[in-house]
């Protein structure tokens, strides 16, 4: 069936009823055509001139711009220029034929072409419900076209705001980033200006940006039908322990409102630290001899710290041992000791020396520079006085027996 609209009648009378189509004018073919079979003038080709649209009767919103689409086609007649109007608006009303992007008033429909045409209508506020029946009208060299319309006010629907979330639930560690993309959209016919809200376990910090931008939002203005992405960044506290952490996430904006939900599930994170006896990285050791010092081990993090290994990079000639040499688990919060044995080389002299210990674990690590105050052993000292001694009294012996010469 073609669209509404009008034509000049052609051959077969019985074929314009069959069409639907307004008629007024422009006959291309002979007067004689009219007493042709039905079979017959079905072979033929309709010629005319048509002011059609796929929309006769529509709805909108009072107030607010409307567009509706029109075709001025010409078949078989050579180049018509028609002359373009609306007739039959009340009072109040605004209107426009458009065609290739600016207003018009007149058309020229090639031979067998059709132009595109937009009718652009502005109804006043107010009169919700009434239906107003209006023509837009065409003026050719020869003949008037005729398209009758009729347009219903109905009634503007308020903002209604909807939030989506394209994946609601992130994995990852209590230092992890966790960036959800949320669609907002405004299903109503009046544009709106959103407020942005957030609800979140304490310590948990959520901040809004628009797409992939970087400045951070706490409303936006959203168009009647417009969609937009936000992005939304939920940073967990440090020391969040594993879990699953839920993140409310709504908008407002006027009487309107919509929300979700988002879910962090954190797996934990070990975090090791390595300090010396009582807190110190110091102690005093002799040259030669083992000295054993106690180390703690201690995990911070949300996660159990496994496969902790101990190792040391002590000065040349150096001996640096463990017990134990590896600690299988230290949980969340816990503590394990390690005894530290240092032995100094037997040619060291008296000073202070670094030695580097360190942790190694699954997924986490550390180190401690400890500083060791090397003593030469009493047992050297003694020996070397004896020398002296010895020395002291071989010379007295000597002086005694020998005098002076």
């Amino acid at each position: 069936m073609n669209p509404a609209g009008i034509r000049a009648p052609f051959s077969n009378p019985t074929t314009y009823v069959a069409t639907a189509l307004f008629a007024v004018g422009l006959v291309a073919t002979a007067p004689q055509a009219y007493a042709q079979s039905a079979g017959s003038a079905a072979s033929q080709a309709p010629t005319g001139l048509w002011l059609t649209t796929p929309y006769p009767e529509f709805s909108a919103q009072a107030g607010k711009n409307v567009s509706v689409p029109l075709n001025l086609a010409n078949r078989g007649l050579p180049p018509q220029r028609v002359e373009l109007g609306v007739d039959g608006l009340p009072d109040g009303w605004k209107w426009e034929i458009d065609g290739g992007g600016k207003p018009v008033a007149a058309a020229i429909a090639g031979s067998d072409g059709t132009v595109s045409l937009t009718l652009k209508l502005t109804p006043p506020s107010g009169d919700i419900g009434k239906s107003v029946n209006f023509a837009v009208s065409g003026k050719g060299s020869a003949e008037a076209l005729k398209l009758p319309m009729v347009m219903t006010l109905a009634k503007t629907e308020p903002a209604k705001l909807t939030l989506e979330p394209k994946l609601p639930a992130l994995r990852g560690t209590a230092k992890s980033a966790f960036d959800f993309q949320v669609d907002i959209k405004n299903d109503g016919q009046e544009d709106s200006t959103v407020n942005l809200l957030s609800k979140a376990p304490p310590g948990f910090q959520v901040t809004f940006k628009q797409g992939y931008g970087s400045q951070e939002l706490t409303s936006l203005p959203l168009k009647a039908g417009e969609s937009k992405t936000l992005s939304v960044g939920v940073q967990p506290p440090d020391n969040a322990q594993a879990g699953q952490y839920p993140v409310a996430v709504a908008a407002s904006g006027g009487a309107a409102s919509a929300d979700t939900k988002l879910l962090l599930d954190i797996t934990g994170r070990p975090s090791v630290s390595l300090s010396g006896p009582q807190g110190r990285l110091s102690g005093d050791a002799t040259a030669g001899q083992e000295r054993t010092f106690t180390f703690t081990l201690s995990n911070s993090g949300s996660a159990p710290a496994r496969d902790v290994k101990l190792s040391a990079s002590p000065p040349s000639g150096w001996k640096v041992t463990f017990n134990p040499e590896k600690v299988d688990e230290i949980a969340p919060g816990g503590t394990s000791d390690v005894g530290v044995s240092m032995t100094p080389s037997t040619q060291a002299i008296a000073g202070d020396y670094m030695v580097s210990v360190r942790a190694n674990g699954d997924g986490a690590s550390d180190n401690a520079d400890f500083r060791v105050t090397v003593r030469t052993s009493t047992l050297w000292g003694v020996t070397g006085l004896g020398v002296i001694g010895a020395s002291a009294l071989m010379l007295a012996f000597a002086v005694t027996r020998y005098g002076r010469r």
